[in-house]
């Protein structure tokens, strides 16, 4: 039997897929609580969450999980040659939060965007002056590896995890067929691009074609490259696997914001199989992405 829930949380669908012979709803419920409790600590949507305490007083003492994701942040951060960084947000550039309406504003000013500045000791965290965090590329998909582990750690062998097309999957069925993941266009948002099929991985897709917006001739996606403070355009989708989630997602945000030389160069040196597709139409793919039955349609 299958049994799927669907909830809108942090401004995402999140999906958990079970097959099981089980009634697995409330385990499903369950894995939403995780998420729950995320929310209330991380939400940049709200003023009570911890995150948004924090960068309006800048020293709090936070969570394990938070230090945890913070730590785990910081590695990726130097993995990456600080192009993953949660000090940098769109609201550093012209971003509208109606897009309907058009009114465009700068929030953040004379950002610091200097991550080896933010201070740790034990579970207290204090920020400089005009820095501001922004886990949203993190906790999300953090989330799905938490719940999960905690599917695994009921027994479930066969469940998808889907967080608005960052999914893991988990699967071990031989009755059933390998789960086929689709990678929409991004040159016609009715077509698809790709499809593979994945089981005991994690899949996250990253894009700059539908985020985006144009304010006086001048075209703004939703990522941008630390080191500039703008918006590279070479990479218009990205798509990574990898065992962990939260690690695909960093890192295709990553590869967004480096040029593509740099991407590719990361890329083979942590291992991690990608598609990547170039705003010329060109095509890049790992030679181990054979291995999930890439198909280019």
């Amino acid at each position: 039997m299958k049994y799927e829930k669907t909830n809108f949380l942090m401004w995402t669908d999140i999906t958990i897929t079970v097959i099981s012979v089980n009634n697995s709803l409330q385990d499903i419920y369950d894995g939403f609580a995780i998420f729950y409790s995320l929310e209330k600590e991380f939400s940049r949507f709200s003023e009570t969450s911890d995150l948004s305490i924090l960068n309006h007083k800048k020293n709090l003492e936070v969570s394990d999980r938070f230090i945890d994701i913070l730590n785990k942040s910081y590695e990726i951060y130097k993995l990456s040659n600080t192009y993953f960084n949660p000090l940098v947000s769109v609201k550093n550039i012209w971003y509208s939060h109606n897009f309907a309406l058009s009114i465009f504003e700068k929030i953040c000013e004379n950002v610091n965007l200097d991550f080896d500045k933010v201070a740790i000791i034990w579970n207290f965290v204090t920020l400089k002056e005009n820095q501001n965090l922004d886990l949203w590329w993190i906790v999300k998909w953090y989330w799905v590896d938490l719940v999960s582990t905690f599917l695994k750690s009921r027994g479930y062998t066969d469940f998808i995890v889907n967080a608005w097309w960052d999914i893991y999957l988990y699967w071990n069925n031989t009755s059933w067929k390998i789960p086929v993941v689709w990678i929409d266009s991004p040159f016609n948002k009715t077509d698809i691009f790709a499809t593979l099929e994945v089981k005991n991985s994690s899949v996250s897709t990253s894009w700059i074609y539908k985020r985006k917006w144009e304010l006086d001739w001048k075209n703004y996606n939703h990522i941008l490259n630390p080191e500039t403070n703008t918006n590279n355009s070479e990479i218009i989708s990205i798509t990574l696997i990898s065992p962990k989630c939260y690690i695909t997602d960093a890192y295709a945000t990553a590869c967004i914001a480096m040029w593509i030389k740099k991407s590719l160069i990361f890329l083979e040196k942590e291992n991690i199989d990608a598609l990547i597709i170039w705003s010329d139409w060109n095509i890049y793919q790992t030679k181990n992405m054979v291995n999930f039955n890439l198909k280019i349609i």
